[in-house]
């Protein structure tokens, strides 16, 4: 994803296209006419709307990239639409997971268990393939010492994300937009995050309400 502080995008239409992408574009010269690689759509991924959560700071400051990718967009009862304190949705806390401060480090088998053991429903899967009938998907990364983060499919076939209590974007770290999370430049040099660590695709109920739970404290760090 880069070296140093340097941040090096790469073209996102194929894991073996290796060429820089135009500038503004996920693509390089060559697919940037035509990408055959495509994540397609099982007809129920969220439309790509900010708004939603960016619109009222309660809603932005209550709810992280889990609860993004997860479709949790409810105000908690003691919030106000001005402001909200509450913690942020945790994987692992609705199926019994120690708390992160408890554990060291968050990799991909303890991200993958959690999001299993809180909602059992949840398909592993991949970029090319379909997610079934009523569900929808989305992914998982890591920076292994600091932070996790998710991103999901909206209904154009592009990605999203919410970093932390920040604005809901289609961006990645160099301010192009998503066509697979895997191959979008994931280190931001503000925060020093770098989510370098790919745990995987995953397909997930798309209108079914989910049930996750808060708990800790929130991470000073955000994308």
């Amino acid at each position: 994803m880069g070296i140093g502080k340097r941040i090096i995008p790469r073209c996102q239409c194929e894991p073996s296209c290796h060429r820089p992408p135009l500038p503004g574009s996920p693509f390089c010269k060559v697919h940037q006419r035509r990408c055959t690689r495509k994540a397609p759509l099982s007809g129920y991924e969220p439309h790509y709307n900010p708004s939603e959560y960016n619109k009222n700071v309660g809603i932005k400051e209550s709810q992280n990239c889990f609860a993004y990718a997860f479709h949790q967009k409810a105000l908690p009862a003691h919030c106000t639409k001005n402001s909200c304190s509450a913690p942020f949705h945790q994987p692992g806390m609705r199926s019994g997971y120690p708390k992160w401060s408890d554990v060291h480090g968050k990799r991909c088998p303890d991200l993958i268990g959690r999001l299993l053991g809180d909602v059992p429903s949840i398909r592993m899967s991949t970029f090319t393939k379909k997610c079934p009938r009523k569900m929808t998907k989305a992914a998982v990364v890591t920076d292994e010492k600091e932070d996790y983060h998710f991103y999901r499919q909206d209904s154009n076939g592009y990605w999203s994300h919410k970093p932390g209590s920040t604005d809901v974007t289609n961006k990645d770290a160099t301010g192009r937009f998503i066509y697979d999370p895997q191959l979008a430049s994931r280190k931001y040099r503000k925060s020093s995050l770098n989510y370098r660590n790919f745990c995987g695709f995953f397909c997930l109920p798309a209108r079914k309400r989910i049930k996750i739970q808060r708990a800790g404290r929130r991470t000073k760090k955000r994308s």
